[in-house]
């Protein structure tokens, strides 16, 4: 993945004159290289982690509710019960994380998402998988914040972006997951036994890795610059952190369409068989993850409002040529384009909460900056599909996909205030600070090689 944890600190980038190259503000304080390796590879084991542990979950649903027996509408209402677990401990994870830190956060959160996983294939009736869903539930909302958090933590730290890396990380996760289930069903293996090898391996392989990550009280953390004022107002629901979230919103909504209605859309528009179909999910999720590979790098190397437009207008092309095309295979290739245009642009987003949160970088603002635009966010994911279904009893599922190139023009509408979102005084275009740090001999954050 494309971060470079031996980044030359170089001179002090002053806050006015942040916003090339992906800097936020910040000067790259002076981390040993071994300890930026170590931050880096543990927020991305934390990340892989929880996406593993997700997708093992859904990848069962059909033999969990096989198992309890519990009817198709009573089932649908349980399983929300996950979902708002997630979002109620979103609301308590960043004052949690401001008393205990991220890193305690997301080592104990990793063994409890285990725990409420095991517990979900021994429910024996509506009342238990609720209670088990719910325990999920909760654990996964203090982990999604957590690692988001630490993963702007490891960028304060290091000088250099590295959460698309993170967001891949996740994705791959999910992938595995989703693999091992698959062969865990085709195995006859039950949800019990599938469950407790995949959260007790989880939980012992991560626990040397997650030692990794960043304390609170990591070197130079506190000796950053403010990114920003501190806002306590309602909550921390200021006027910043509900426009990113907004966005953030939108993203989640074009991904968790695209993701739920594009075999459909394949299957009923397009003809395809149920293989065919499913390469259209797959093309997508496939470019989702390498495209957040290689965002690190443009991160590093472009300013961040040009990244966010040039993806956002890519991803609204390949939408374009999906719904346009009549042949299947321009359709999956679309679907592949969109999937590349989509996949960074949630990860800068939350990154911006976090950069943005002021009060020099510390875990307590961060948390509750990036808590809060990760709610906004999966609400987003849960009325993406819904919306599309709504829309198609309307207008027909090719006009209803029309709804996440909307989104997605907002976020590449919204480009240059994502930018300065990473410094609120920040301001884009210091092209001039990277020639006079060139012509002084030292290379700025984002130029040395990547490893």
């Amino acid at each position: 993945m494309a971060f470079s944890p031996t980044a030359s600190t170089g001179p002090t980038v002053p806050a006015d004159t942040a916003g090339s190259a992906g800097c936020t503000g910040f000067t790259a304080p002076s981390v040993p290289p071994a300890d930026r390796r170590r931050y880096f590879r543990a927020a991305v084991a934390s990340f892989f982690c929880s996406g593993l542990l997700l997708s093992s979950w859904m990848a069962r649903i059909p033999a969990v509710k096989e198992n309890t027996g519990i009817p198709a509408g009573l089932f649908g209402t349980v399983l929300t019960v996950c979902v708002v677990g997630t979002l109620l401990s979103m609301q308590v994870a960043g004052p949690l994380i401001a008393r205990l830190g991220s890193r305690t956060v997301i080592r104990w959160g990793v063994p409890l998402m285990a725990a409420g996983l095991w517990g979900v294939s021994s429910a024996k009736g509506a009342v238990q998988l609720g209670a088990t869903l719910l325990l999920f539930g909760l654990a996964d909302g203090l982990v999604t914040v957590g690692i988001n958090v630490q993963g702007v933590t490891v960028e304060k730290l290091t000088g250099r972006p590295c959460l698309n890396s993170c967001h891949a990380s996740w994705s791959v996760g999910a992938l595995v997951g989703a693999l091992l289930g698959g062969g865990a069903t085709w195995a006859g293996w039950g949800t019990g036994a599938h469950f407790l090898a995949v959260g007790a391996l989880t939980t012992l392989a991560s626990y040397p890795v997650l030692r990794g990550l960043a304390a609170p009280g990591a070197p130079a953390a506190a000796s950053m610059p403010a990114s920003g004022p501190v806002s306590a107002r309602r909550g921390g629901w200021s006027g910043r952190v509900l426009a990113l979230g907004g966005l953030g919103l939108c993203c989640l909504v074009a991904q968790g369409a695209l993701q739920d209605w594009g075999a459909l859309f394949l299957r009923e528009e397009r003809g395809a068989s149920p293989f065919a179909a499913t390469l259209g999910y797959l093309a997508f999720c496939t470019t989702l993850t390498l495209g957040r590979m290689a965002g690190d790098r443009l991160r590093a190397r472009f300013r961040p409002a040009t990244v966010v437009r040039l993806f956002a207008l890519t991803a609204v092309l390949g939408l374009a040529v999906s719904l346009t095309a009549s042949s299947q295979a321009s359709t999956i290739g679309g679907f592949a384009v969109f999937g590349w245009g989509l996949s960074i642009l949630d990860p800068v987003i939350n990154s911006a909460a976090g950069h943005g949160a002021g009060d020099g970088g510390r875990e307590e603002t961060t948390s509750t900056a990036i808590a809060h635009v990760a709610t906004l966010g999966h609400v987003g994911l849960l009325l993406g599909p819904p919306l599309i279904g709504w829309l198609t009893e309307l207008v027909g599922i090719g006009w209803a996909l029309v709804l996440p190139g909307v989104a997605v023009c907002a976020v590449g509408l919204a480009a240059a205030y994502i930018a300065r979102a990473f410094a609120p005084s920040a301001v884009e275009g210091s092209a001039s600070l990277e020639d006079s740090a060139r012509a002084d001999g030292t290379p700025p954050v984002g130029d040395s090689p990547s490893v």
